[in-house]
């Protein structure tokens, strides 16, 4: 097991594959394999749900979906912006210090 960066933390531990009715039961057998009783440690054990994106928390499902459409919208501009109007290799006229102030080039 590794060491949890935050003092309070959820690890999981296992998962229930099939559908849950009202008043079904669970039957949970529970065993002090990592004592935490020399730390002042505590032990809860936590029924969830999860939603598509998995967790308790959708933020970081929902950053991650943002940051990757974002990156694919910037990318397909790119590569459009290259096919359209691509810039010439070598030529030194977009450099800034090759521009003259009247701004067109010899």
């Amino acid at each position: 097991m590794r060491t949890a960066a935050l003092s309070t933390f959820r690890k999981l531990y296992g998962r229930i594959e099939e559908d849950l009715r009202a008043n079904d039961e669970i039957s949970i057998i529970i065993e002090n394999n990592c004592n935490t009783y020399s730390f002042g440690g505590k032990k809860k054990l936590v029924l969830s749900t999860t939603s598509w994106i998995e967790g308790k928390n959708d933020f970081l499902g929902v950053a991650y979906l943002t940051i990757g459409g974002l990156s694919l919208f910037l990318a397909i501009s790119f590569i459009l912006v290259y096919v359209f109007k691509p810039r010439p290799r070598g030529d030194t006229s977009y450099l800034s210090w090759n521009k003259h102030p009247s701004g067109h080039v010899n």
